[in-house]
């Protein structure tokens, strides 16, 4: 008989081997495998065709209380401690964080790891991005990192140096290392 702690520990390195996005060389969307530099990745993305999710056409109304769910979602979650595989206040990482707010804050349901999560919703091109937006970057070679839009210049994250927090787009680092956009509200 399996006992409980050997289920503990196995969801443990469950969840620290699909924690915050290590994703295989083959398992790279199109959008992952852009030019290597910013310049080249914002013009595939710009000319990627996308195709748009029946809830594409946001009202404005409907835009401010995504922005207002997600300031929420900010004031209860700030400080949290970035924690590879966390799921809590105690701790959290970035695929988690964005898994939680969705599901708490809109009812929606995603997955619980990076690389899965850049394949769900529309693609959305960087210049259209959006509140509620989700926002991938390449963070190494094999490490993938996910927030989501407040508006067109900053993001709500699980960062790893600071835990939950909000950061701008334009910030040199994410700038440099901007993947790719989603749109699942």
């Amino acid at each position: 008989m399996v006992s409980l702690n050997k289920i503990l520990m196995l969801l443990c390195i469950l969840s620290l081997t699909i924690g915050c996005g290590v994703v295989k060389q083959s398992a790279r969307s199109p959008v992952a495998t852009a030019a290597s530099d910013t310049t080249n990745r914002e013009a595939a993305s710009d000319t990627e065709t996308v195709t748009p999710s029946p809830m594409a056409a946001v009202s404005i109304a409907s835009i401010n209380e995504a922005r207002a769910s997600l300031m929420q979602a900010y004031r209860d979650w700030k400080g949290t401690p970035y924690r590879l595989g966390g799921g809590s206040q105690s701790g959290v990482d970035c695929s988690m964080f964005i898994n939680i707010v969705f599901a708490e804050y809109f009812n929606i349901d995603l997955p619980t790891n990076t690389r899965t999560q850049l394949n769900v919703g529309a693609g959305v091109r960087r210049a259209a991005i959006k509140t509620g937006d989700l926002i991938f970057f390449r963070t190494g070679r094999k490490m993938l990192h996910v927030g989501v839009m407040l508006n067109k210049e900053e993001f709500l994250h699980a960062s790893t140096s600071k835990g939950v927090t909000i950061s701008q787009i334009s910030q040199k680092y994410w700038a440099s290392r901007y993947l790719a956009a989603r749109r699942v509200l």
